[in-house]
């Protein structure tokens, strides 16, 4: 009798849990509402999540869990309209005939890509350049093996 107590008490407790860590916060980073501070993750196939809802204030930093490869965050220059910073993107991202293009972001420790000052509301279109021996070949700056897609959407 005690014991079957137990087991139904330690089952709702269970079952709480379950459903306070199936709400909003949880799933994918980035995924659903605006939030302030957002990762992405990359490999050679995929982004996740391929599109992030930020807060006008907020910052996202990208990550790369591919091990062969760099991956690099190319913006166009018409980016630099929406950043609160102007166009001075530095230390993250230089100014190119491509656009802006990120410091690399390898598997291993690399820097740590993130945007340089808020954007204003707004979508933005990006793409992530991969490039690397995981794809077989020596590579080309100006062109990449694979470009993934992205976007952030600041509302």
């Amino acid at each position: 009798m005690i014991s079957n107590r137990i087991c139904k008490a330690s089952c709702v407790v269970t079952a709480l849990l379950l459903l306070s860590c199936s709400g909003t916060s949880g799933g994918s980073p980035g995924a659903g509402s605006a939030r302030e501070h957002v990762v992405v993750e990359f490999s050679g196939f995929a982004v996740n999540p391929k599109t992030v809802h930020l807060t006008p204030d907020g910052n996202l930093r990208w990550v790369n869990v591919g091990p062969d490869y760099s991956g690099y965050i190319v913006f166009p220059t018409s980016i630099s309209q929406a950043f609160t910073c102007g166009d001075d993107l530095q230390p993250y991202f230089s100014k190119t005939d491509k656009g802006y293009v990120s410091l690399p972001i390898t598997g291993d420790t690399s820097e740590r890509v993130q945007l340089p000052c808020p954007l204003a509301p707004g979508s933005y279109d990006y793409e992530i350049w991969l490039m690397g021996t995981g794809f077989g070949s020596e590579y080309d700056y100006g062109r990449p093996e694979r470009a993934l897609a992205g976007k952030i959407v600041v509302e």
